[in-house]
C-alpha cells in the first residue's frame, strides 16, 4: 500500500444517461457550460495528419436542408459529414453504372 492518500471526487451533479442515444439527445440542447465546476479543461494531442481537403459550397433548398439535418441528428453526425458521405456514395454508385 502506498503512502499517497487517494482524494475522492465529490459526487457529480451532472446528468446520467441510460443509453448513448439518450446522452446524444441531451447534449444536442445543452452545453457543459450549463454545469459549472463539473468539467475541467484538458489538453489533447490529435494523432491525425492534416488532410488536404478543399471546400465546395452548394446551394440546397430549405426542404432538402431540413431533411439533411433530421437524418444527421438521427445518426448523431453533423449535416456536413452526412452530405459528404452521401456525395461519396453517390459518386461511387454513379461510377459503377457508367
Amino acid at each position: 500500500m502506498s503512502g499517497k492518500k487517494k482524494t475522492e471526487k465529490p459526487e457529480s451533479k451532472g446528468p446520467s444517461f441510460n443509453s448513448p442515444k439518450e446522452e446524444a439527445a441531451f447534449w444536442e440542447n445543452h452545453s457543459p457550460l450549463d454545469f459549472p465546476g463539473e468539467f475541467e479543461a484538458v489538453e489533447a494531442d490529435i494523432d491525425r495528419p492534416l488532410r488536404h481537403e478543399r471546400v465546395l459550397s452548394i446551394r440546397l433548398d430549405e426542404l432538402t436542408i431540413t431533411k439533411m439535418e433530421a437524418l444527421a441528428r438521427q445518426r448523431h453526425i453533423g449535416k456536413s459529414t452526412l452530405a459528404r458521405m452521401l456525395i461519396v456514395q453517390g459518386l461511387e454508385k454513379f461510377s459503377r453504372t457508367g
